[in-house]
């Protein structure tokens, strides 16, 4: 049902005639593909995720593990963190992916949703499964 919505819109804004496209896009800024998938996922597109931890896990204590061999995969481009985490939480994982050589990203976006406190990214697709960390 969403990609039909998706289609519907892309052929909506196609029919349109350039200055009504300009208009739009200075509007509303321009198409994004999967908007609302993406900002589920802090941002990213979800079959680019190699492993997510919720912000409860990022808050815990602990670094886990499975971040540490996520980061060491040579698919691993980058890591996101939510914005909404406090530092004091999310400082050792951003620590991490600066001794592993990973860039990161503390991501502040007001449209956000979901649990989603942590994403490490490939540049292209993998589409695991499973990419949550379980306790």
């Amino acid at each position: 049902m969403d990609k039909d919505l998706q289609k519907d819109a892309i052929k909506e804004f196609a029919n349109k005639t350039e200055l009504e496209r300009t208009i739009a896009v200075g509007i509303h800024g321009p198409p994004e593909l999967k908007a609302e998938e993406k900002n589920h996922h802090l941002g990213e597109f979800r079959e680019r995720i190699l492993i997510a931890l919720t912000k409860a896990q990022v808050m815990n204590n602990k670094i886990y593990p499975e971040i540490e061999e996520t980061l060491n995969d040579r698919r691993a481009a980058k890591m996101l963190i939510n914005g909404d985490i406090a530092y004091k939480y999310r400082g050792k994982y951003q620590k991490l992916a600066a001794q592993k050589g990973k860039s990161y990203t503390v991501v502040h976006d007001p449209n956000l949703e979901g649990n989603i406190g942590l994403i490490i990214v490939s540049d292209r697709a993998v589409d695991k499964e499973n990419i949550f960390v379980t306790d």
